[in-house]
C-alpha cells in the first residue's frame, strides 16, 4: 500500500495514469455493483423530476468527474509549496466520499439522507477548491465540475423531497 501511495505522489506519467486509473477503476467496480445488485432500479422508480438523468447517465458523469479529480490530484504532485500535501489529501478524501455517493443515495431509503449526503459532499468539494486555489488554480478548476454536479444533484433531491 505504501508503494502505491509513493507511486501516486510522484510527478511523472506513471503517476498520472495511476491517479486516473485507481479512482476510475474503483468507480467502475462500485457503479457496476450498484447495477448488479439492482440498486439503480430504486432510483428509477416513480416520482422523478423531469430533469433528473437516469442512473446510467449519472454513472457516466461520475466516471468523467473521477478522471478530472484524479488529474487534479496528480497536478498537485509537481508543487512543493506549503499546504500542497493537505490539498492532495483533500482531493483524495473528496474522491473517497464521491465513490460512496451511490451507496448513501441509493441504499438508504430516505431522500433526506441522500440530500444531506449530497450537500456534505458538495461542501467538501467547495472546501477542496478553495484550499487548492492558492496552490494550483488549474487543479482547482478540475475539481469545479464535481461541485457543479453535486449542486445539480442537490436540486434533484430538493425536488424529490418537495422542498423545491
Amino acid at each position: 500500500m505504501n508503494h502505491l501511495m509513493d507511486a501516486l505522489n510522484r510527478d511523472d506519467r506513471q503517476s498520472l495514469v495511476l491517479n486516473i486509473v485507481v479512482p476510475l477503476a474503483a468507480a467502475l467496480i462500485l457503479h457496476g455493483l450498484v447495477f448488479f445488485l439492482g440498486l439503480d432500479s430504486t432510483a428509477e422508480a416513480g416520482g422523478r423530476p423531469w430533469f433528473q438523468p437516469p442512473y446510467w447517465a449519472a454513472a457516466i458523469v461520475w466516471l468523467v468527474l473521477f478522471v478530472l479529480m484524479g488529474s487534479a490530484r496528480w497536478m498537485l504532485n509537481s508543487y512543493t509549496i506549503i499546504g500542497v500535501v493537505k490539498a492532495r489529501n483533500l482531493v483524495t478524501l473528496l474522491i473517497a466520499v464521491c465513490l460512496l455517493w451511490p451507496f448513501y443515495v441509493l441504499t438508504i431509503d430516505n431522500m433526506t439522507a441522500g440530500l444531506l449526503g449530497t450537500i456534505a459532499a458538495g461542501l467538501l468539494s467547495l472546501a477542496t477548491i478553495v484550499f487548492m486555489w492558492i496552490r494550483s488554480r488549474d487543479a482547482a478548476l478540475l475539481v469545479g465540475p464535481t461541485f457543479v454536479w453535486l449542486c445539480f444533484m442537490t436540486i434533484v433531491f430538493l425536488s424529490h423531497t418537495g422542498r423545491l
